[in-house]
Protein backbone atom coordinates (compact mmCIF):
# COMPACT_ATOMS: atom_id res chain seq x y z
CA UNK A 1 0.00 0.00 0.00
CA UNK A 2 2.85 2.40 0.83
CA UNK A 3 4.33 1.82 -2.62
CA UNK A 4 1.04 2.75 -4.29
CA UNK A 5 0.69 5.96 -2.24
CA UNK A 6 4.33 6.84 -2.90
CA UNK A 7 3.87 6.22 -6.64
CA UNK A 8 0.70 8.36 -6.68
CA UNK A 9 2.46 11.22 -4.86
CA UNK A 10 5.45 10.95 -7.20
CA UNK A 11 3.29 11.08 -10.35
CA UNK A 12 1.21 13.98 -9.00
CA UNK A 13 4.33 15.95 -8.08
CA UNK A 14 5.88 15.28 -11.50
CA UNK A 15 2.79 16.50 -13.33
CA UNK A 16 2.54 19.61 -11.15
CA UNK A 17 6.23 20.40 -11.64
CA UNK A 18 5.96 19.97 -15.39
CA UNK A 19 2.90 22.24 -15.52
CA UNK A 20 4.63 24.87 -13.37
CA UNK A 21 7.70 24.84 -15.60
CA UNK A 22 5.58 25.30 -18.75
CA UNK A 23 3.60 28.06 -17.05
CA UNK A 24 6.82 29.81 -15.94
CA UNK A 25 8.22 29.58 -19.48
CA UNK A 26 5.09 31.17 -20.98
CA UNK A 27 5.11 33.85 -18.27
CA UNK A 28 8.80 34.50 -18.93
CA UNK A 29 8.13 35.01 -22.66
CA UNK A 30 5.24 37.38 -21.92
CA UNK A 31 7.43 39.42 -19.56
CA UNK A 32 10.20 39.52 -22.17
CA UNK A 33 7.71 40.86 -24.74
CA UNK A 34 6.52 43.51 -22.28
CA UNK A 35 10.09 44.59 -21.52
CA UNK A 36 10.87 44.83 -25.25
CA UNK A 37 7.80 47.05 -25.73
CA UNK A 38 8.84 49.18 -22.73
CA UNK A 39 12.31 49.69 -24.24
CA UNK A 40 10.84 50.50 -27.66
CA UNK A 41 8.51 53.13 -26.22
CA UNK A 42 11.20 54.73 -24.08
CA UNK A 43 13.57 54.93 -27.06
CA UNK A 44 11.15 57.15 -29.00
CA UNK A 45 12.68 60.61 -29.17
CA UNK A 46 10.21 62.39 -31.46
CA UNK A 47 6.60 61.84 -30.49
CA UNK A 48 4.14 62.94 -33.14
CA UNK A 49 1.91 64.38 -30.41
CA UNK A 50 2.02 64.89 -26.65
CA UNK A 51 -1.20 66.02 -25.02
CA UNK A 52 -0.75 67.53 -21.55
CA UNK A 53 -3.71 67.86 -19.22
CA UNK A 54 -3.32 69.71 -15.94
CA UNK A 55 -5.03 68.20 -12.92
CA UNK A 56 -6.09 69.75 -9.66
CA UNK A 57 -6.69 66.62 -7.62
CA UNK A 58 -3.59 67.14 -5.45
CA UNK A 59 -2.55 70.02 -3.22
CA UNK A 60 0.38 71.19 -5.36
CA UNK A 61 -1.12 70.28 -8.74
CA UNK A 62 -0.21 67.72 -11.31
CA UNK A 63 -0.59 66.65 -14.90
CA UNK A 64 -1.33 63.77 -17.22
CA UNK A 65 0.63 63.45 -20.45
CA UNK A 66 -0.60 61.30 -23.34
CA UNK A 67 2.14 60.27 -25.79
CA UNK A 68 1.21 59.43 -29.39
CA UNK A 69 3.23 58.03 -32.25
CA UNK A 70 1.57 58.29 -35.67
CA UNK A 71 -1.86 58.74 -34.11
CA UNK A 72 -1.53 55.76 -31.76
CA UNK A 73 -1.50 56.22 -27.98
CA UNK A 74 1.65 54.51 -26.63
CA UNK A 75 2.21 55.85 -23.13
CA UNK A 76 0.46 57.79 -20.36
CA UNK A 77 2.33 59.60 -17.59
CA UNK A 78 0.47 60.80 -14.53
CA UNK A 79 2.26 63.06 -12.04
CA UNK A 80 0.86 64.50 -8.80
CA UNK A 81 2.56 66.85 -6.38
CA UNK A 82 1.63 67.38 -2.75
CA UNK A 83 2.99 69.14 0.27
CA UNK A 84 4.05 65.83 1.81
CA UNK A 85 5.12 63.91 -1.29
CA UNK A 86 4.73 63.20 -4.98
CA UNK A 87 3.44 60.40 -7.15
CA UNK A 88 4.44 59.19 -10.61
CA UNK A 89 2.69 56.55 -12.72
CA UNK A 90 3.85 55.54 -16.19
CA UNK A 91 1.41 53.38 -18.16
CA UNK A 92 2.75 51.55 -21.23
CA UNK A 93 0.37 50.31 -23.90
CA UNK A 94 0.66 47.34 -26.21
CA UNK A 95 -2.11 46.56 -28.70
CA UNK A 96 -4.19 49.36 -27.14
CA UNK A 97 -4.11 47.66 -23.71
CA UNK A 98 -2.05 48.27 -20.62
CA UNK A 99 1.02 46.05 -20.61
CA UNK A 100 3.16 47.62 -17.90
CA UNK A 101 2.82 50.15 -15.09
CA UNK A 102 5.70 51.73 -13.24
CA UNK A 103 4.69 53.55 -10.04
CA UNK A 104 6.89 55.70 -7.84
CA UNK A 105 5.48 57.09 -4.63
CA UNK A 106 7.69 59.53 -2.73
CA UNK A 107 6.88 60.58 0.84
CA UNK A 108 8.82 63.56 2.16
CA UNK A 109 10.34 63.48 5.65
CA UNK A 110 8.41 66.69 6.44
CA UNK A 111 5.99 68.85 4.44
CA UNK A 112 7.96 70.82 1.87
CA UNK A 113 7.29 74.19 3.53
CA UNK A 114 8.82 73.15 6.90
CA UNK A 115 12.46 74.04 7.57
CA UNK A 116 13.17 70.37 8.45
CA UNK A 117 12.17 69.30 4.94
CA UNK A 118 14.97 67.37 3.23
CA UNK A 119 14.24 65.94 -0.21
CA UNK A 120 17.09 63.44 0.21
CA UNK A 121 15.40 61.94 3.28
CA UNK A 122 12.25 61.07 1.37
CA UNK A 123 10.94 57.52 1.43
CA UNK A 124 10.50 56.05 -2.03
CA UNK A 125 8.36 53.07 -2.92
CA UNK A 126 8.40 51.66 -6.45
CA UNK A 127 6.06 49.10 -7.95
CA UNK A 128 6.11 47.37 -11.32
CA UNK A 129 3.00 45.67 -12.70
CA UNK A 130 3.12 43.42 -15.76
CA UNK A 131 -0.17 42.74 -17.55
CA UNK A 132 -1.26 40.36 -20.28
CA UNK A 133 -4.84 40.79 -21.55
CA UNK A 134 -5.76 42.87 -18.49
CA UNK A 135 -4.50 40.18 -16.11
CA UNK A 136 -1.64 40.74 -13.70
CA UNK A 137 1.06 38.20 -14.58
CA UNK A 138 3.98 39.57 -12.57
CA UNK A 139 4.54 42.11 -9.82
CA UNK A 140 7.68 43.64 -8.35
CA UNK A 141 7.31 45.76 -5.23
CA UNK A 142 6.70 45.68 -1.49
CA UNK A 143 2.94 45.31 -1.57
CA UNK A 144 1.35 42.18 -0.20
CA UNK A 145 -1.93 43.07 -1.89
CA UNK A 146 -0.85 43.36 -5.53
CA UNK A 147 -3.91 41.54 -6.90
CA UNK A 148 -6.31 44.11 -5.43
CA UNK A 149 -4.00 46.96 -6.39
CA UNK A 150 -3.80 45.65 -9.95
CA UNK A 151 -7.61 45.82 -10.16
CA UNK A 152 -7.43 49.43 -8.97
CA UNK A 153 -4.69 50.04 -11.54
CA UNK A 154 -6.84 48.69 -14.36
CA UNK A 155 -9.75 50.88 -13.21
CA UNK A 156 -7.48 53.95 -13.11
CA UNK A 157 -6.11 53.10 -16.57
CA UNK A 158 -9.65 52.91 -17.97
CA UNK A 159 -10.44 56.26 -16.34
CA UNK A 160 -7.37 57.84 -17.98
CA UNK A 161 -8.35 56.35 -21.37
CA UNK A 162 -11.88 57.75 -21.01
CA UNK A 163 -10.43 61.15 -20.08
CA UNK A 164 -8.21 61.01 -23.17
CA UNK A 165 -11.23 60.25 -25.36
CA UNK A 166 -13.17 63.20 -23.92
CA UNK A 167 -10.24 65.54 -24.65
CA UNK A 168 -9.97 64.16 -28.17
CA UNK A 169 -13.52 65.27 -29.03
Amino acid sequence: MKKIVFFFVLVTFSVMTSFAQKNDKVKSEEIKTIKTNFSRINSIKNWTKIKEVETDDSTEGGYINYYYLNGKLEKIVERKFGESGQYLAEYYLQNNKISFLFEKDMTYNFPLYWKEFDYNKSEIEENRYYFENKELIHFIGKSTNSKTESKDTLDKFEELINMEKSYRN
